[in-house]
């Protein structure tokens, strides 16, 4: 007979676990798709990028971005040139460089591969709206942790941005607040990759974070946690119960009769 106390595995090791099942079926599920449109998991993903930020990109930024190496990035980029949905030009930044831009037909691949269903995105109808909400905090959360460490490529995220304002106001709907947008934000409109991001300095950066895990939702008592505390109010009762402090009471009674005898 199995024993859950000591066959079970760290929490964290069970969530990995999860997380890679939905890995996987990202994976399976975009080769099925892109194997339509004969593109790679890296040329697809190159065509995403470029067609979220508007705008050309380096092809060292490119890998950087994708976190794979310079030769997979060249290697995917002139295999996308040869389709013709990818064309050098020179940078609009620095004259003396070439960047990476998408041709028209690019650019309508691009939208076309947006509309695929997402058997990914299909799983999270399984939660309600604020669950929802509360899993893309906690990966906001993760995937900072991760590129801290180096384990991911630094995004750009919400939480790095000069633009950034969080716990703007007392809002619940929208606290936070976009400086270049004049916009507040709600917790479900923050961006893990923003085509106007511009990095904060390092202090500050900190300071947005301190701000932002400083405004974590409250965690309110359970149906079930209320029902306990009630049930252990009531169960509760001094050191000596009322029917042993009857017994003291007594003994010491014959006590004293005895030492009068």
């Amino acid at each position: 007979m199995m024993n859950f106390d000591t066959q079970a595995v760290p929490l964290s090791h069970a969530l990995a676990d999860a997380l890679r099942r939905f890995a996987q079926l990202a994976h399976t599920s975009s080769w099925d798709q892109w194997a339509v449109q004969r593109l790679t998991p890296t040329q697809r993903k190159i065509l995403q990028l470029l067609g979220s930020r508007g705008e050309s990109m380096s092809l060292s930024a490119v890998a950087r971005e994708l976190g794979v190496t310079a030769a997979t990035a060249c290697d995917s980029v002139s295999a996308l040139e040869s389709k013709k949905l990818v064309c050098k030009q020179r940078s609009t930044t620095d004259g003396r460089a070439l960047a990476l831009a998408l041709t028209e037909g690019g650019q309508n691949t691009a939208t076309a591969l947006a509309a695929l269903p997402d058997p990914l995105r299909d799983a999270f109808d399984a939660l309600d709206e604020k669950e929802q909400e509360t899993l893309y905090r906690f990966s906001i959360k993760m995937l900072r942790s991760l590129q801290q460490r180096g384990a991911l490529p630094a995004s750009r995220m919400c939480i790095r941005c000069k633009f950034f304002d969080p716990s703007h106001s007392a809002s619940s709907s929208a606290p936070h607040y976009c400086h270049h947008m004049q916009s507040p934000l709600s917790e479900r409109q923050l961006r893990i990759d923003c085509s106007v991001f511009e990095v904060a300095d390092a202090a500050k950066q900190e300071m947005l974070w301190e701000r932002f895990v400083g405004h974590e939702p409250k965690k309110t008592e359970s149906v079930e946690d209320v029902e306990l505390v009630e049930e252990t109010e009531e169960n509760t009762y001094d050191v000596i119960p009322p029917t042993h402090e009857m017994e003291t009471v007594e003994i010491h009674a014959a006590a004293a009769t005895d030492s009068e005898d």
